[in-house]
C-alpha cells in the first residue's frame, strides 16, 4: 500500500516532497491534523475553505485581525482537503476539479483582501491576475510538478500580512509592501514557468 507521501505526490504530478524545503515537515503536520476528520468529505472542507475567504474579505475592511485569521483558517482548509483525501483514501476527479476551482477563487477574495486593506484596486486587480496567471502559465506550458516562487502559501502570506498591517497602522505603505512583493513573486514565478 502507498504511503501518504506517495499518494500526495501520485495527485501533483510526480513531485517528491521529500526534496521541496519544508514541504514534507508541513504536510506530515496537516495529516495528523486531517486524521480525526477522515469521516468529512474533502469537499466539505474544499468549500469551507472558500468560504473562508469570502468572510475574509468582507472582514478585511472593519476588523483586519478578524480578517487575517479567516485567510490563515481558508489555506488550512485547502491543506486539509487534500490531506484529507489522502489520509482516508477518498481521492476524486471531482475532488481534485473542486481544489482546482477553489483555489482560484481564494486566489480572487486575497487579492480582493488587498484591496479592503488600503491598495489601490487596480493593483489588487493586478494581484489577483498573477496569481491567475501563474496556474493559466502552467497548464498551457504543463509544468505542473515546476514549484516556483509564487503558488498559494506566497498569496495567503501576503493577503494575512496586509491585514495584520492594516490592524496596526493606518499607514498604506506597508499593505503596498504586501501588494508589490505578491507582484514580484508573481512575475518571477512567471519568469521561472518561462524557463525551458
Amino acid at each position: 500500500m502507498a504511503s501518504p507521501a506517495q499518494r500526495w505526490s501520485a495527485l501533483h504530478h510526480g513531485i517528491d516532497p521529500a526534496r521541496v524545503p519544508l514541504l514534507l515537515p508541513w504536510l506530515r503536520f496537516v495529516w495528523v491534523l486531517a486524521r480525526p476528520l477522515r469521516a468529512v468529505p474533502p469537499v466539505a472542507l474544499t468549500a469551507l475553505g472558500v468560504l473562508l475567504a469570502a468572510d475574509a474579505v468582507l472582514l478585511a475592511g472593519p476588523a483586519p485581525w478578524a480578517a487575517a485569521a479567516a485567510v490563515v483558517l481558508a489555506a488550512l482548509c485547502d491543506a486539509l482537503d487534500g490531506a484529507v483525501a489522502v489520509i482516508a483514501s477518498r481521492i476524486s476527479q471531482f475532488g481534485a476539479r473542486a481544489d482546482a476551482v477553489a483555489d482560484r477563487l481564494s486566489d480572487a477574495a486575497f487579492a480582493a483582501v488587498l484591496w479592503r486593506c488600503g491598495v489601490p484596486w487596480p493593483v489588487a486587480l493586478a494581484c489577483g491576475a498573477a496569481a491567475w496567471g501563474v496556474d493559466v502559465l502552467r497548464r498551457v506550458r504543463r509544468v505542473r510538478s515546476r514549484i516556483t516562487a509564487g503558488e498559494r502559501p506566497s498569496w495567503t502570506i501576503c493577503a494575512a500580512l496586509a491585514c495584520g498591517s492594516a490592524a496596526v497602522t493606518p499607514a498604506q505603505w506597508p499593505v503596498l509592501a504586501c501588494a508589490a512583493v505578491w507582484l514580484a513573486l508573481g512575475a518571477f514565478a512567471s519568469g521561472q514557468l518561462l524557463r525551458p
